[in-house]
């Protein structure tokens, strides 16, 4: 037993050391997904800004539709002259936007793949000590809770640790499940009593 706790021991370490870079990963996926919902922000803000300019210059225009036989040449000059203006502004920004944060995904992409690689690595560096784990069962969750469990001697074999550790993921997915349904069950109950109490 102290052979498959000292085995474990020495996986759950492993196991620690790659996920602190798929860890990382995913943060860096993450500012990534934040950086693409800032582009389509950042779409609407600059048709905003296109549109203001071609008001602003429609406004300017309508001033010289006073003016005697030129002013209304000068005000659809400046009408036309706007709308191009605005779009050309509006659009060269958000272009000009785009490609800066798609240079800046493209970039966390690359760290990705290269913390994925550190993760990789680790494994493979270290895959004659995991050897005797199922590869379901390297990450440290896992590892960690087969540890305690021999440690506590709830199983003698690594196949009764893993029994266990099946038979806890099952109950903790149901936990979850239930809760999820007591979340939506008071959500429907405070949404009636709010309608209950608005008749």
């Amino acid at each position: 037993m102290n052979e498959l706790l000292q085995a474990l021991t020495t996986a759950d370490k492993i196991c620690k050391q790659a996920n602190t870079h798929y860890v990382k990963a995913a943060q860096l996926e993450q500012q990534g997904n934040t950086l693409a919902e800032s582009i389509k922000k950042a779409k609407t803000k600059w048709i905003i800004v296109g549109v203001v300019i071609w008001a602003i210059g429609s406004f300017i225009g309508r001033v010289f539709v006073g003016i005697p036989v030129v002013g209304t040449v000068i005000s659809a000059v400046f009408s036309i002259g706007s709308i191009y203006l605005g779009y050309r502004v509006g659009s060269t920004r958000y272009k000009k936007e785009q490609e800066s944060v798609n240079s800046e995904i493209a970039k966390l992409q690359a760290q990705i793949e290269k913390e994925k690689g550190y993760a990789q690595q680790i494994f493979d560096d270290h895959v004659e000590e995991l050897a005797f784990l199922p590869v379901d069962y390297w990450y440290p969750m896992a590892t960690e809770y087969l540890m305690k469990v021999i440690q506590a001697k709830r199983a003698n074999t690594l196949g009764e640790a893993i029994d266990k550790f099946e038979e806890q993921l099952h109950r903790w997915k149901i936990e979850e499940a239930n809760a999820q349904m007591i979340a939506q069950q008071q959500q429907q109950t405070a949404h009636l009593a709010s309608i209950k109490t608005s008749s």
